[in-house]
C-alpha cells in the first residue's frame, strides 16, 4: 500500500487484508491454499486481522515484527491535543497485536523496553486495573533480531520517476573545490521527530568553530522531503546553503554514492528504534556522530558514541577514555553490525518463523 496515512494504515489495514483474503478464498474455491504462517509488522493491527480472517487461518501461527512502537513514538507539536489523545490508542493497538501474536520479533532491545515503559505509564492512568501480566507474556514470546541491511551492490535499480515531494534535489557544485572539507551525511526524513532543530544548532556551532580555526564542514542532507518542512530545516537550508553540497531524496545508487563520499554520519533523531539509515552509512565507512541514547548503543561499541569531528581533530578521548583509533573503531562497528547483514538477518527471521510453525 502507498506509504502515506500511517494512522489509517494502523487502524484499518488488518480489516482490509482480512476482507481481501475472504474474497481470494471465495474466488479460488476448492483450489484455495493456506499459508503456513501469517507475518505482519507493527504498522498493522494484528488482533483485528486475526479476528477477521477465515477460521482456517486464525489457527495458523502469527508472527509480529515490531519495527517501531507507538508507545514511544514522539508526537509533533503541530498535532492538535485532541488528536494526540486519540493517538494513545495506537499504542493499545500495538499491545493488542502483541497479545494476538504467537511470536514477536523486535529490531532492538530499546524498541522492546521503550514500549514496555511507555505502556506501563499509560496503563497507570486507567481508572481500574486493566491488562494483567502482559509484560510476562510479551517477554516470553519476544526475541531481538535486527532488520536485514543490504550492501549497495545488492540493491535493486532505482525508480527514477520521483513524486512531487522528492522532485527537488539541491546540488551545490561550487563546493567541489574543497577536498579537505569534512563531509557529514544526515540521512533522515525532514520531519520533527528526526531533530531538525538540533541539526540547525550543530550547523551554527560548526560555523563558529570554523571561524576559530576548526574544520570546514560540508553537509549531505540525504533524507526524504515532505510538502511540510520544519521551520528549522528551512532556516538551515537558507543560512548554510554555502556549506550544503547536497539536499534531497536520491535514487538508491546515488544515495549510496553520497554515503561513500561522506566522512561522518550524524543523527539528531528524537526516536530511533533501530536506525537502518545510520547503519547503512556506518557500513559505507562513515564515522559515527551519534548520541548515547535510543538504539545507538546497540549499533556501535561504547567508544563510538558521542564522537564528532572536533573531538577527533583535537585528539580528545572517547566516552571510555583513551585515544580512539579510527581504524579499529570502524572494524569494531562492522563486527557489531554483522548480525544485520542481509543474509544473516534474513536467515534469523526465517528461523523464527519456522519455530513458530513448528510450535
Amino acid at each position: 500500500m502507498p506509504g502515506r496515512g500511517p494512522r489509517w494504515r494502523l487502524r484499518h489495514a488488518g480489516m482490509l487484508f482480512a476482507t481481501n483474503e475472504h474474497a481470494r478464498r471465495q474466488e479460488a474455491g476448492e483450489s484455495a491454499t493456506d499459508p503456513d504462517a501469517i507475518f505482519a509488522t507493527s504498522m498493522l493491527a494484528l488482533a483485528d486481522l486475526r479476528a477477521a480472517l477465515p477460521g482456517a487461518l486464525r489457527s495458523k501461527p502469527h508472527v509480529l515484527y515490531m519495527h517501531e512502537n507507538q508507545a514511544a513514538y514522539p508526537v509533533s507539536d503541530h498535532v492538535e491535543r485532541s488528536i494526540r489523545d486519540q493517538d494513545s490508542h495506537l499504542a493499545f493497538t500495538n499491545l493488542a497485536s502483541i497479545e494476538a501474536a504467537d511470536r514477536v520479533l523486535w529490531n532492538s532491545v530499546w524498541n522492546r523496553d521503550s514500549f514496555i515503559a511507555g505502556m506501563e505509564t499509560t496503563l497507570a492512568h486507567a481508572p481500574e486495573r486493566s491488562v494483567d501480566r502482559w509484560q510476562d507474556r510479551l517477554l516470553n514470546k519476544s526475541v531481538i533480531t535486527p532488520p536485514p541491511i543490504e550492501p549497495p551492490e545488492e540493491t535493486e535499480a532505482p525508480n527514477n520517476a520521483p513524486n512531487d515531494a522528492d522532485a527537488t534535489v539541491l546540488h551545490n557544485s561550487n563546493l567541489a573545490g574543497y577536498p579537505d572539507a569534512v563531509r557529514v551525511a544526515w540521512p533522515h526524513r525532514w520531519e520533527h521527530d528526526k531533530g531538525c532543530d538540533e541539526l540547525l544548532q550543530i550547523a551554527q556551532e560548526a560555523r563558529r568553530r570554523e571561524s576559530q580555526g576548526g574544520p570546514r564542514i560540508h553537509w549531505l542532507v540525504l533524507g526524504q522531503r515532505f510538502p511540510r518542512v520544519p521551520d528549522s530545516m528551512t532556516t538551515f537550508l537558507s543560512e548554510h546553503h554555502d556549506r550544503i553540497e547536497l539536499a534531497g531524496h536520491l535514487p538508491s545508487n546515488d544515495y549510496h554514492a553520497a554515503l561513500n563520499r561522506a566522512d561522518w554520519v550524524l543523527s539528531t533523531a528524537r526516536h530511533e528504534f533501530f536506525g537502518m539509515a545510520v547503519a547503512e552509512a556506518l557500513l559505507a565507512g562513515c564515522l559515527p556522530w551519534l548520541p548515547n541514547r535510543l538504539s545507538y548503543p546497540e549499533l556501535v561499541p561504547p567508544e563510538a558514541l558521542e564522537l564528532n569531528p572536533w573531538k577527533v581533530a583535537s585528539g580528545s578521548a572517547g566516552p571510555l577514555g583513551g585515544t580512539v583509533s579510527l581504524g579499529r573503531l570502524q572494524e569494531a562497528i562492522r563486527e557489531r553490525l554483522a548480525p544485520a547483514a542481509a543474509p544473516t538477518a534474513v536467515q534469523r527471521i526465517e528461523q523464527e518463523v519456522r519455530l513458530a510453525v513448528e510450535g
